[in-house]
């Protein structure tokens, strides 16, 4: 007598290797699809420190400065991309700067972009003759990198 069922219990675990095989072939390659997409970075942790000024002594000339002045101080934390992004709106009207959108770099003064990043201690530094009088300057910092706000203020004029 031959036996039949050896064979048939070959084929079933032939069969579930493969299903296995599969699975898992398909599982390695959703993973890799999946865990491939790049991650956005994450938003510096910063502390920023803004006030509007009348009158300001600037260090940079050694001169008391009369024009009406926003200032925004690095107190700590990450230093921030000189590409980041700033949107000034006094009385609810943007600030047109050329046409560009205006970066950090454009309102630190050359000692601060020696390093190249806005760091601690570091002033931005907005000057418009606008500020005076006006009713709120709204100020928006949004880091490149990242695509996240890193601080959104609101300021009384003078």
């Amino acid at each position: 007598m031959k036996n039949k069922r050896s064979n048939e219990a070959v084929s079933e675990i032939v069969g579930i290797i493969l299903l296995l095989s599969i699975t898992i072939s398909l599982f390695v390659l959703i993973c890799n699809v999946v865990l491939s997409f790049p991650s956005s970075s994450a938003s510096p942790s910063t502390n920023l420190v803004g006030t509007i000024e009348e009158s300001w002594y600037n260090e940079s000339t050694g001169k008391f400065e009369d024009i009406p002045t926003l200032l925004i101080e690095h107190w700590g934390g990450e230093e921030i991309n000189l590409d980041t992004k700033i949107l000034i709106k006094i009385d609810g009207k943007k600030i047109p700067f050329d046409g560009e959108t205006p970066r950090v770099r454009d309102f630190l003064d050359n000692e601060a972009k020696k390093d190249n990043a806005w760091g601690i201690g570091e002033w931005l530094i907005y000057q418009n003759p606008s500020i005076e009088g006006s009713k709120q300057v709204s100020v928006i910092i949004v880091d490149v990198e990242s695509d996240s706000v890193i601080m959104t203020g609101i300021f009384q004029g003078t």
